[in-house]
């Protein structure tokens, strides 16, 4: 086959999988004899990768509910934090998210946690994974009224969220629900469906007991979560009102 053939057959392939404008490029590149036709394949396809990885990211992003997006390199790392960069990278190159497994953050007011949460999504947005940012009191508030008027439409609902590639809970678990069931069967479901789940917290789990009014539950809800999971506590001041140099 010749040089020319194998163009046009890579262009009619790019086409298929709805490459056009990568197609158009390289036939331009062909009708006007650049040299090096090699190159320019590798140009458009470039070029179109990067275009298609963006849409699945401004996508992801908008379905996410999550807002502006927050990324790793803007952390404030001041000393008196004692953040293990190295363990934070790691993390967010999402292993724990192909791994299925979840991420625990947790520490005092102000210390970051719902940023680092954001973080992990908006990266996790990047990569085009399905992502979504719910608070836990909304999403207790949510359920229980689905419960209340339609069944079928809470079934429904559980199953969106436990699809979702990460599922980033904030606020966790600051919500005093009085059907306890429901959102031991929310997370039983999460669990079953295998997905990854961030949970942002004010304290760590050991000390989730304390959070809700019956132990049992916390209990069955903190051993779904940490099954299988990551740590990271995170340390330091309130970054709201945190002068450095000032300690």
């Amino acid at each position: 086959m010749r040089t020319d053939e194998k163009m046009a057959k890579i262009c009619d392939s790019l086409k298929i999988l709805g490459c056009n404008n990568a197609s158009e490029k390289i036939q331009d590149a062909i009708a006007n004899s650049l040299d090096d036709p090699l190159s320019v394949v590798c140009m458009a396809l470039s070029a179109t990768a990067v275009t298609v990885k963006n849409k699945k990211y401004e996508k992801c992003l908008r379905i996410s509910k999550m807002g502006d997006p927050v990324f790793l390199s803007d952390l404030l790392n001041y000393k008196v934090r004692q953040l293990d960069l190295e363990y934070i990278h790691r993390l967010a190159d999402l292993h724990f998210v192909r791994e299925g497994k979840n991420l625990i953050i947790w520490g005092a007011s102000g210390t970051g946690k719902t940023w680092m949460g954001q973080a992990i999504a908006t990266k996790a947005c990047e990569e085009g994974i399905r992502t979504r940012w719910v608070t836990y009191p909304k999403l207790c508030r949510e359920l229980l009224r689905l419960k209340e008027e339609d069944t079928q439409r809470l079934e429904s609902r559980i199953r969106y969220y436990c699809n979702f590639g990460l599922l980033c809970i904030d606020e966790f678990p600051n919500y005093k629900l009085e059907d306890k069931f429901l959102m031991q069967e929310f997370f039983n479901q999460a669990k079953i469906a295998g997905h990854s789940i961030v949970v942002c917290a004010q304290c760590s789990p050991e000390n989730w007991d304390a959070l809700f009014e019956v132990k049992s539950f916390a209990q069955s809800i903190r051993g779904r979560l940490l099954e299988k999971s990551y740590r990271l506590e995170l340390k330091g001041p309130d970054l709201r009102i945190y002068v450095p140099g000032k300690e």
